[in-house]
């Protein structure tokens, strides 16, 4: 059963299968548990495993549909949630040592709707501490390993879910985002990652980072599973006040039926292809080949405000932080892994008229994006800059530039955390070193069914299910 699940590793395969009564979710529980079981002590992708909770809700869920009570293509499947979101009556750590003995009162959103779609939560996974980082590297519970190297990072900070889902350990992950968290660690392990537009997704129900900039979203193995899992979690809340009151569509009947031939992406030369490793460029080229080939149109598109993006994130990120910290930071600083603890203490020194700035620049910003998709249909850029770094690595040099690993890995991804617009990043191709790359795709604000439409047609032209697949032992 372990072999067939690396042959069923969507949700989309999976639910068929389910529903036809030939896989049942008490044997697809238990090969999720095996392979965890196998792999978590080496990969180091979950904090907690919910094994009796699963194996009941499994055999309930089991019960419901011969009972031909089928709820959705997510009835049966497991699930796992970065461990920065609620679930009642499990442990929360945000990855730290201040919230190690927290167990949630309640249920997420995302996850109440999750669990309504008949979807099993197995556990909860590896994230930087109090997801205020980008290398999953933590003092506390032990770093993330890349499932394609495991010398080298996942990154993060919803690192534990991109290593999960990549390493077949459980199909679908619920993360979150604030600059770059589902998409670095997505394009680093080759698995689709999904950041919503800002209020398509309830934040209720986790861990603040910065709430101006946090998203939830999903990490799956295909584009399918991605736009059934935004089906299922999206929608209004009136528990989030910055979730918004907009109609869900039926993304997996778009993306299906879509058109891919009369769409059009854009590439933004100024700011996204200043630095690039080499093999990363090469990568790319060769995914914009196939994109064309595929008969949608590619043009280059100018970029205003790219020297905007930095400052648009910095003081909001950090500012944001610092003040959610600020108690802790005065009676627990030593519980912090230090380079959090430096993080948020630099966020300490951020003036309102530098906050209040990067609100400013962050609106010019997005109407550029928003003015830069007016003639195309989604804008398409390298997610990272470069391929998963080493763990022994704080800086690397790019282009003939040095950058701090944290401004490497999200300088493509911060400017869409802080203007909300919807991006998700594909794995595009394998470099020399058989390091999965990935392709960043950016839509305009609320139109996921555009980005996913592009990533599913990619996916089944570039047969990615089966390329991006790493070997374990």
């Amino acid at each position: 059963m372990v072999n067939e699940l690396l042959t069923l590793t969507t949700t989309q395969k999976l639910s068929d299968r389910i529903k036809n009564g030939e896989v049942s979710p008490l044997e697809l529980v238990e090969v999720c548990l095996e392979r965890i079981k196998k792999f978590n002590p080496s990969l180091n992708s979950f904090i907690t495993l919910l094994e009796d909770e699963a194996r009941r809700d499994a055999a309930t869920a089991e019960k419901q549909i011969k009972q031909g009570l089928y709820l959705s293509p997510l009835h049966g499947i497991p699930f796992s949630i970065k461990d920065v979101i609620y679930a009642e009556g499990v442990r929360c750590t945000a990855g730290s040592k201040i919230m190690a003995d927290y167990f949630s009162k309640i249920d997420a959103t995302c996850v109440a709707k999750m669990k309504k779609a008949g979807a099993i939560l197995i556990g909860t996974n590896n994230t930087h501490e109090f997801a205020c980082g980008i290398t999953n590297i933590n003092p506390h519970y032990g770093s993330s390993r890349n499932p394609w190297n495991s010398s080298k990072l996942s990154g993060g900070s919803s690192g534990g879910s991109a290593v999960a889902v990549a390493a077949c350990m459980v199909p679908v992950s619920l993360a979150t985002d604030t600059s770059g968290s589902i998409r670095v660690p997505s394009s680093l392990c080759g698995v689709v990652g999904l950041k919503p537009t800002y209020g398509r997704v309830s934040k209720y129900g986790i861990v603040d980072l910065a709430p101006s900039l946090d998203h939830v979203g999903c990490i799956t193995r295909s584009a399918w599973d991605a736009a059934t899992v935004l089906q299922t979690i999206a929608g209004h809340d009136p528990l989030d006040p910055t979730s918004m009151n907009k109609k869900v569509p039926d993304y997996t009947r778009i993306i299906e039926q879509s058109n891919i031939d009369k769409m059009s992406i854009g590439i933004p030369k100024e700011f996204f292809f200043d630095y690039l490793q080499p093999e990363v460029e090469d990568v790319f080229h060769n995914f914009i080949d196939t994109i064309r080939s595929m008969g949608i149109t590619v043009s280059d598109v100018n970029m205003q405000e790219g020297d905007k993006i930095y400052e648009s994130w910095r003081s909001i990120r950090l500012g944001e932080s610092a003040e959610i910290h600020s108690k802790w930071l005065q009676t627990r600083p030593e519980d912090y892994g230090e380079d959090v603890r430096k993080m948020l203490l630099k966020g300490m020194d951020v003036s309102a008229v530098s906050y209040i700035q990067a609100h400013k620049f962050r609106k010019e910003l997005r109407n550029a994006f928003i003015k830069a998709l007016k003639n195309v249909d989604a804008l398409v850029m390298p997610t990272t800059i470069m391929t998963a770094p080493g763990f022994d690595e704080p800086t690397v040099s790019v282009g003939g530039k040095t950058f701090e690993i944290y401004q490497a890995l999200s300088r493509n991804t911060i400017g869409f955390a802080s203007t909300g617009l919807p991006a998700a990043s594909i794995p595009a191709g394998l470099t020399n070193a058989n390091l999965p790359v990935g392709a960043q795709i950016i839509g305009a604000p609320f139109e996921e069914e555009k980005i996913l439409s592009i990533a599913y047609a990619y996916e089944c032209m570039n047969d990615s299910l089966t390329k991006f697949m790493p070997i374990l032992h």
